[in-house]
């Protein structure tokens, strides 16, 4: 991998999810919050391009136990569950809305400078954000390899997995910084993404991979954290 030719794919890192006391806590998700600020600031040290999905929800979304879906309330517009959590907080975030762009403003916000999240009203970014498939036509131009990353394994890190396979760029999961809801389903994730060909790498391989150390010296080989 090279940096240039790279993409960071951060999946839905906020606190609802993250967090404790987040309204849809994934249990042990905060171990793996050192390896996400490792990332943060190894694609910052080496301008590597940065980009995401983050849950947006509003009381009438159907994923919710209200409407009659599958979740409670979680990751709801304007609460500080909905924020990313201070290991992926973004610099100069471009947030993209799942509302209807002219073609000229949404490539205009793709053009600034910063970290782009796709805003999704459900699990799977492509279902959950009418934009999202001519966002990643933009973010992958002249990229080669996708190092994804984030939570849940089984559910929005699958679905972003599943989108984005028959894209021409390699995809790289990187499997200490996801985290699961069921230790069996993510285990199962994991094999079925073997079989599709994903590579599974770590924190450590993708920093070998892309430079050894940072600019401050801390070896990122080890996955450290700066």
């Amino acid at each position: 991998m090279r940096p240039r030719t790279t993409l960071f794919y951060d999946v839905d890192t906020q606190r609802d999810f993250m967090e404790s006391e987040g309204k849809l806590y994934v249990p042990g998700a905060e171990w793996i919050s050192p390896q996400l600020a490792t990332l943060t600031q190894f694609a910052r040290q080496h301008a590597i391009a940065v980009a995401g999905s983050v849950d947006r929800h509003y009381p009438t979304d159907p994923e919710l136990h209200a409407n009659g879906g599958d979740y409670p309330e979680h990751c709801m517009n304007d609460t500080v569950g909905q924020t990313k959590v201070a290991a992926t907080t973004p610099q100069q975030p471009v947030w993209i809305e799942n509302r209807v762009y002219p073609d000229f403003e949404l490539l205009e916000l793709l053009q600034r400078p910063g970290e782009r999240y796709i805003e999704k009203q459900q699990f799977d970014v492509f279902a959950g954000n009418r934009n999202a498939a001519r966002v990643f036509d933009v973010l992958l131009r002249g990229k080669e390899d996708v190092v994804v990353y984030g939570v849940v394994t089984e559910v929005c890190v699958d679905h972003a997995i599943a989108g984005l396979k028959d894209r021409p760029a390699r995809i790289h999961v990187v499997v200490d910084a996801i985290a699961a809801l069921n230790a069996a389903q993510g285990q199962a994730t994991l094999e079925k993404w073997r079989q599709w060909g994903i590579q599974l790498t770590t924190v450590g391989e993708v920093a070998a991979s892309l430079g050894q150390r940072g600019n401050h010296g801390t070896d990122l080989s080890r996955g450290d954290a700066c």
